[in-house]
């Protein structure tokens, strides 16, 4: 049972993806107080091989989640998925779940997708015997990007990286973490011309445990232009998230 020629849902990212940047720019106030977080780490983001993890919040590096366990007590994983169905699956899986997280702030979403979202999920988690990561809502909207990352770290999606670290290996855990961020990011991308990705610094801290190499990651760190449409931004990031699950899929 291969998780690879299980993701056809990733053929739709492309018209999710560009019909939610269309709307979120009605709600584009949710995340504007990240630009001026984003200048004052410009610095840092510029140079992360000098400033390496100083940035980096306490939540992500005291995190323990992607531990290996102790002898003993590690879940059994499941026999017929491969390295590679484990690796994307578990990048895909962190992928459906951080988007999702920034549909839900958008009160105009229609149910009907975010069930599917939710019942996508469950069955990717259902193939990788590992619970599903639980919705993510923010208790203050403000705060939203804060509370997300607490929420992968430590809170309703812990869990199943701790599930996929236990089964299968720490990179499994990193690569649902890595999803979970570069999917939220994705989503709030095209509503910041000009900017860095949100979690910038976060991707780049999962990434590097995962061993995925820099040139698939690097450029979703970059300033998009200032003048950049919508739809030009939404191609080019699509581009980076097809390139990194085609390589986690050839594994």
């Amino acid at each position: 049972m291969a998780l690879r020629t299980n993701l056809p849902f990733k053929s739709r990212a492309r018209n999710v993806i560009a019909f939610f940047a269309i709307v979120w720019g009605v709600a584009a106030t949710f995340v504007a107080f990240e630009v001026a977080s984003l200048s004052a780490v410009d610095i840092a983001v510029s140079y992360p091989a000098l400033f390496g993890n100083l940035i980096l919040s306490r939540t992500v590096t005291d995190s323990t989640t992607c531990a290996p366990p102790a002898a003993g007590t590690a879940p059994q994983p499941t026999p017929t998925l491969s390295d590679a169905d484990v690796s994307a699956g578990s990048w895909w899986l962190g992928l459906g779940f951080g988007r999702d997280a920034v549909f839900r702030q958008y009160a105009g979403s229609p149910r009907e997708l975010l069930d599917q979202l939710v019942a996508a999920r469950a069955s990717l988690a259902g193939r990788l015997s590992v619970p599903p990561p639980e919705v993510f809502t923010p208790e203050q909207i403000a705060n939203a990007n804060i509370e997300f990352v607490a929420f992968v770290e430590q809170g309703g999606a812990s869990e199943t990286a701790r599930r996929l670290a236990g089964a299968y290996s720490p990179r499994a855990c990193e690569l649902f973490k890595l999803g979970a961020l570069w999917g939220y990011s994705e989503i709030v991308r095209p509503a910041l011309p000009g900017e860095r990705a949100v979690f910038g610094m976060e991707i780049r801290h999962h990434a590097t445990r995962a061993g995925v190499p820099e040139p698939l990651w690097r450029p979703m760190l970059q300033r998009t232009p200032a003048d950049a449409k919508r739809e030009d931004i939404i191609a080019a990031t699509e581009t980076l998230t097809k390139d990194l699950t085609t390589y986690l899929a050839r594994q």
